[in-house]
């Protein structure tokens, strides 16, 4: 279950994205759990998007800005990262996001996988399949989140 205050969040960021021509998909514990994911929500949003995107939705964002979207690449992770915070709600943006494969080469930039619209609250959300993210967090080593997706997609 999605607590009220992230629909209330989800439902002003859609009301800033509609109609801009962002490219941009929900992501996290956020996206599965309107999918039905028993998962926890931890009082954020995951938006994922593209260098551009990451740009535009930092000047639409501005008034709920905590650091703009610059370039940051850790062992496991890269992008151009941003942080938002809206009714108390964190948001974070991320564009052309990559994460560390086994191998050692990084993934493709998720905003370039496919995407399905779901109505969700009035809302049609953009958002990845949940084969796409079930490979996602089995190649982060995200165990407990692909077990309940995996329950989900069984059920």
């Amino acid at each position: 279950m999605v607590p009220g205050n992230i629909i209330e969040s989800l439902k002003r960021l859609y009301e800033v994205f509609h109609g801009k021509g962002i490219h941009w998909i929900l992501s996290g514990s956020t996206a599965l759990a309107i999918r039905g994911v028993d998962v926890v929500i931890n009082n954020d949003i995951d938006i994922l998007t593209d260098k551009s995107g990451a740009e535009q939705i930092d000047e639409l964002l501005s008034e709920y800005r905590i650091s703009r979207p610059d370039y940051s690449e850790t062992e496991k992770y890269r992008s151009y990262f941003g942080k938002y915070e809206i009714e108390g709600v964190g948001v974070e943006v991320m564009g052309k996001f990559q994460y560390r494969l086994s191998d050692g080469a990084w993934s493709t930039p998720n905003q370039t996988n496919e995407i399905i619209m779901m109505e969700y609250e009035g809302m049609k959300i953009p958002l990845l399949t949940l084969e796409q993210e079930l490979k996602e967090y089995e190649s982060m080593g995200k165990v407990d989140k692909v077990a309940k997706i995996q329950a989900r997609m069984n059920s």
